[in-house]
């Protein structure tokens, strides 16, 4: 089967529906031409008939006759040229006919005089008459007391010779504009598919190590320029991606590689030379305790990887939130009572909302995992819940040193650490708050932080409530 390409499918199908318009109009319009010749012949013979008639009814006295002028005693009569005319009774019994029929004698057939005693004009044509085909016109009229009908023919060589010169006609324009049409149509398609030739070798050019470049804008606001526009924002997109991912994986290797090389260089000056059991089990619990580290992180990055792969999230479904903050404070109170930090909560008896059971655990026990971490010794982490425009929202605020107005919207970035973080060389490698947020977005929810240095963060976790 041949392939066509996009500009080729363009012009078939372009040439195609002209043809069949043309088709379709070259038909109709020779159709329209027909009719309108035989209309034609048809009043003439019809003016001819009446004309036959008045002759007749103005002069009674004489027997029924056949008007027609002598050679030469007289213009000639163009009306009268190449027609025949004959009367007849309404029992077909012929009481006239014109001298050029001859010894013939125009059809009357039953159904034709039938058709004249109803008062019917009745039109035929005949092709088995003369050498040539007859148009035939039969009119009914009362001369006297009695009713004839008049009927007149005459030859239509010249009125199928009409059509036939206007059919050539009308197949030589079709063909004129058909052949036009294969010419610009062939142009048009070649100007218009340009641009979309010049977008194909751009983007060729546009590899991993050159996502920066983008397709040149036509400077018009047409179909093709909302094309590149789109292209263009992919290809944004798609850099925005390739530097997340590249990011993530330097991010991911320097978060490795400190504990692999902490726990190298333990076991390297433990091995140099023989040592006691108590220093052999204080180098295992260092050891045992950055194992931990890399256990926790390589969870998180998993985590990270399902959350990323676009797999299938978790149903939502209705779930007690109370009791979800209830088992993460009881969770956390061991920490909390070993940094002598207050967990208070002011929360509803029972709020229901809609997410996956598994997904709010995690991000309820992160935020105030950290909200303890960062808060001072002796002070309060509080947890409340209220109700907003069909939404149940979970503020965890702390009183801990805050953060930096300009790190607030890189806080939930993979492997950022604040400033503060940083400093008070608080545990962890930075994707929690990530997570926390991918997991909400996912079943339809938002997080946010507030905060000011010295202020303590105020994290809001929106989530729908169930129906």
């Amino acid at each position: 089967m041949i392939q066509f390409n996009l500009k080729q499918r363009v012009f078939v199908r372009h040439l195609v529906a002209v043809g069949l318009i043309l088709a379709v109009a070259s038909v109709g319009a020779n159709w329209a031409f027909s009719r309108m010749v035989l209309g034609q012949v048809d009043r003439a013979l019809l003016d001819l008939a009446l004309a036959e008639t008045n002759l007749t009814t103005a002069d009674l006295s004489h027997p029924f006759h056949i008007h027609e002028r002598s050679p030469g005693t007289g213009p000639p009569s163009f009306p009268r040229l190449d027609k025949f005319i004959q009367i007849v009774d309404m029992d077909g019994r012929i009481i006239a006919r014109s001298a050029n029929l001859g010894t013939a004698q125009l059809p009357t057939s039953a159904p034709l005089l039938e058709k004249l005693r109803a008062g019917e004009k009745v039109g035929d044509t005949l092709h088995d008459f003369g050498d040539e085909p007859v148009r035939l016109l039969s009119v009914p009229v009362q001369i006297g007391n009695h009713d004839y009908a008049i009927q007149v023919a005459t030859s239509l060589a010249d009125a199928n010779a009409s059509v036939r010169l206007a059919r050539l006609l009308f197949l030589a324009v079709s063909a004129g504009i058909l052949g036009a049409v294969v010419l610009t149509g062939a142009m048009l398609a070649r100007t218009v598919l340009r641009p979309i030739d010049q977008i194909v070798r751009r983007a060729r050019m546009i590899g991993e190590l050159a996502l920066a470049e983008r397709l040149p804008h036509p400077g018009t606001q047409d179909e093709m320029a909302r094309l590149v526009e789109t292209l263009n924002d992919m290809l944004a997109r798609i850099e925005q991606s390739f530097e997340a991912q590249r990011r993530f994986t330097a991010d991911a290797s320097h978060e490795l590689r400190s504990p692999l090389s902490r726990l190298r260089a333990e076991l390297e000056v433990t091995l140099r030379r023989p040592r006691e059991r108590a220093k052999y089990e204080e180098v295992l619990r260092s050891c045992l305790s950055e194992v931990e580290r890399l256990s926790h992180l390589t969870g998180e990055l998993l985590m990270l990887a399902r959350l990323d792969a676009g797999g299938p999230p978790e149903a939502p479904v209705p779930v007690d939130l109370i009791s979800i903050l209830h088992e993460a404070v009881k969770r956390l109170s061991h920490e909390a009572l070993l940094r002598n930090v207050t967990l208070a909560m002011e929360v509803p008896p029972e709020v229901t909302v809609s997410i996956a059971s598994a997904a709010l655990s995690h991000v309820v026990t992160n935020v105030m995992d950290n909200a303890v971490k960062f808060s001072p010794v002796g002070s309060e982490v509080r947890v409340s819940v209220a109700i907003e425009k069909g939404a149940a929202v979970v503020v965890v605020s702390d009183a801990g040193p805050g953060i930096l107005e300009e790190e607030v919207p890189r806080i939930f970035e993979r492997f950022y650490r604040g400033q503060v973080a940083r400093q008070m060389e608080a545990p962890g490698v930075g994707l929690g708050l990530a997570i926390c947020r991918a997991l909400v977005e996912g079943q339809g929810g938002k997080i946010s932080v507030d905060s000011a240095p010295g202020g303590g963060a105020t994290f809001r976790i929106r989530l729908p409530l169930a129906a």
